[in-house]
């Protein structure tokens, strides 16, 4: 079967889960004999979007590359439509995008096209994150479009105003997002569309009034890069590790801080390592580690003992926490989004409830003073990753039914 997957904002090494996904999804596709072809887009001006070299990766791929004028909705879809009609896919899987995702699929209606949902780019118009006013949002772009607009419009024009264009931004001009009739646009796009992948149950509803094929794949782990060290060395001080977005407000570090801070003055020794840019101050517990890229995630991992994922946003996933688990760490994570799903509470780390720093703050005591425990915790969480979210078995196992349905 020849595949295409196409992708507006692929990179390797990776900017975020959703590349991490498209990666591995393809490789292993390859792996077991697809006839697959990655087509993603390069726009120069920015680093979001297409840093990737297609000789230096596993699968083949080809890059589009377009300036920063050139990146308008049609000639997007102008040069992808050129792209299948030579490459003549049995199904085009479009992955990572926006909101040039509707035009491209009415461009490409001739295929069998599947979407994949990565966050809540399908219900929120303001950000992928929908998260207003310090909590997750209930509005969806399908039922509310006109409150969607008017929020989106009135968190992005400064933004636009002053030119810091982002992915985002920018797709949502080239789109004209803005625009009364896109709904129109976007909700016949919608249904046009195969299916329609999201990456937990918890995200249906905001995509049930959109398609009526769903299907749920869950993110998975490389559990050959993300593995415990043989013979680890006790921390003179247990380490705490909070990775990922630490300075996005939905992330929670505040809570984290406000937790970590009950615990110090309870006496408890400890280190709190977060990816704060390096030279960030704080109280003496806190070191600040900087960015850590792709590969250096591995090692971090391995140095901590306990990590934190203290979201107050709906995470669509967590994929910090199933990388933690398959270096052998326990996760105590927020009960929220797809966390809940991935840690099982006292089995493969412990839950707490969103903003609740007083529990978060129990938690961890439980954790810090009870090293058996941790290990215990760890090692189910390990054998968790591998039996459920191994990639090669996860691509094996949802995939190829997929495709054969169509």
């Amino acid at each position: 079967m020849r595949i295409a997957l196409i992708d507006l904002l692929f990179s390797w090494p990776p900017h975020g889960g959703a590349d991490v996904d498209v990666y591995y999804v393809a490789r292993e596709l390859y792996r077991l004999g697809y006839d697959i072809h990655v087509f993603f887009a390069r726009e120069h001006s920015g680093w979001e979007r297409g840093r990737a070299t297609p000789s230096n990766l596993p699968f083949p791929s080809s890059r589009l590359d377009f300036s920063q004028d050139e990146f308008t909705a049609a000639s997007v879809v102008s040069r992808f439509q050129d792209a299948m009609r030579q490459f003549c896919p049995d199904a085009v899987f479009l992955t990572q995008g926006y909101f040039l995702k509707p035009p491209l699929i009415h461009a490409l209606s001739s295929y069998p096209v599947i979407s994949r949902c990565y966050a809540h780019e399908t219900a929120c118009h303001k950000d992928i994150l929908r998260f207003r006013d310090g909590a997750p949002c209930t509005r969806a772009y399908a039922n509310t479009p006109e409150e969607c607009r008017r929020c989106a419009a009135a968190h992005l024009s400064g933004f636009i105003r002053s030119d810091s264009s982002t992915a985002w931004t920018q797709e949502y001009l080239a789109a004209k997002a803005w625009s009364a009739d896109y709904y129109t646009r976007f909700i016949t796009a919608m249904k046009q569309l195969r299916g329609i992948i999201i990456t937990t149950e918890r995200m249906r509803e905001q995509v049930q009034w959109l398609c009526g094929n769903i299907h749920v794949i869950p993110h998975g782990v490389d559990g050959e890069r993300f593995m415990p060290v043989s013979a680890k060395t006790e921390s003179v001080k247990p380490v705490l590790f909070m990775p990922g977005r630490v300075e996005d407000p939905a992330k929670g570090f505040p809570v984290l801080m406000e937790a970590a801070g009950m615990l110090a003055e309870k006496g408890l020794d400890f280190e709190l390592r977060a990816t704060l840019p390096a030279g960030h101050s704080g109280p003496a517990w806190l070191r600040a580690v900087g960015k850590l890229d792709y590969e250096t995630m591995p090692r971090a991992y391995q140095e901590a003992d306990i990590c934190v994922v203290p979201s107050i946003w709906e995470e669509p996933f967590g994929i910090v926490a199933l990388e933690a688990m398959a270096t052998g760490l326990p996760v105590c994570a927020t009960r929220i989004g797809g966390l809940q799903d991935i840690v099982v509470h006292d089995t493969t780390g412990l839950l707490f409830d969103s903003g609740d720093a007083a529990q978060l703050a129990a938690r961890l005591e439980v954790l810090l003073r009870e090293p058996e425990k941790r290990r215990s915790l760890g090692e189910a969480g390990r054998m968790r990753a591998l039996e459920k979210y191994q990639w090669k078995d996860l691509v094996k196992n949802y995939y190829p039914a997929l495709f054969a349905g169509l």
